[in-house]
């Protein structure tokens, strides 16, 4: 049993990187079809708890200009669930994008949530270690109220030495808003929650010679979350929940997989008891809920 970790979170998500694994078209196209395969994992009853999360608003707005009736009325029933969870981060950029351009996009698309019964309150960054304070702006302009960051730890590290941290993030006038300092943004890949073909980089890197993939895939997840606990709580972690980002396989631009929740399921199934460890897939929604209360104090 851990001395503090209680729940490990899951957001389900795929990175979008414009132009980086192909060419912007077919990425692009690639995104929007990943919405419409979700609509379709979650008509299925056996995936009821399956959670899927838009990184980004583009490929939302994208998708919401090509879809028919059918598919944006599934969407927005969805959406409303909370079920599919929204980022309001248009893209994962630089500082070298205009904040009342990024303002004005924001605005846009959170009209158009809200003439749908919805909002977002949550967002998420990913494989970016710097945000500009006008991308702050923009968002806390917008209803955003929290945001998960997760870092790309091969270039940027962690700071403070701590693999996750909250802080409160302060405008000169005086708005804020929570950020979780989260690990790389496929550390659930890393850890087996996605189970890989064959050992990455970043499974050794994490776990060493322990790194494998083969046997028993459930068993292989425990020994590894085990180990990735142990690391946070020996930095002197102090709250009951960790997060991890997962997505469909390990790479940037990946699809959505009913199998991760399977997987959830098994070692809820086997391992929560002995461990004393939930894993649970949710909606950033969701995990602004979960843990804005524990982390109100954070510094």
């Amino acid at each position: 049993m851990h001395q503090t970790v209680k729940t490990l979170y899951v957001i389900h998500h795929s990175h979008t990187d414009i132009g980086y694994t192909d060419l912007q078209e077919r990425i692009i196209d690639e995104q929007v079809n990943y919405i419409r395969k979700v609509l379709t994992i979650m008509e299925d009853p056996a995936n009821a708890d399956f959670r899927w999360n838009c990184e980004t608003l583009f490929p939302v707005e994208q998708f919401l200009a090509r879809a028919d009736k059918e598919e944006k009325e599934a969407f927005w029933k969805l959406v409303r669930e909370d079920r599919i969870g929204i980022s309001a981060n248009y893209l994962n950029f630089t500082d070298l994008a205009d904040t009342k351009i990024l303002d004005h996009r924001l605005s846009v698309l959170r009209e158009d949530f809200r003439s749908n019964g919805s909002d977002f309150d949550a967002a998420m960054f990913c494989d970016i270690n710097g945000i500009s304070m006008g991308v702050r702006n923009a968002m806390l302009r917008n209803g955003v109220e929290f945001l998960y960051t997760n870092i790309h730890c091969h270039h940027g590290q962690f700071p403070l030495y701590r693999l996750q941290k909250p802080y409160f993030w302060e405008a000169a006038d005086g708005k804020r808003m929570l950020v979780w300092n989260g690990d790389h943004y496929n550390l659930g890949n890393a850890l087996g929650i996605r189970p890989a073909p064959a050992v990455n980089y970043m499974m050794n890197e994490r776990f060493g010679s322990k790194a494998r993939v083969e046997g028993d895939v459930v068993a292989t997840l425990r020994e590894n979350l085990d180990q990735y606990v142990d690391t946070c709580e020996s930095q002197g972690y102090e709250y009951s929940f960790l997060i991890a980002s997962v997505s469909g396989v390990f790479s940037d631009n990946a699809p959505p997989e009913p199998y991760i929740e399977q997987v959830i399921e098994a070692y809820n199934r086997r391992f929560t008891e002995e461990t004393g460890i939930t894993i649970k897939m949710v909606t950033l929604h969701d995990l602004y809920d979960a843990i804005r209360e524990e982390t109100a104090d954070a510094p």
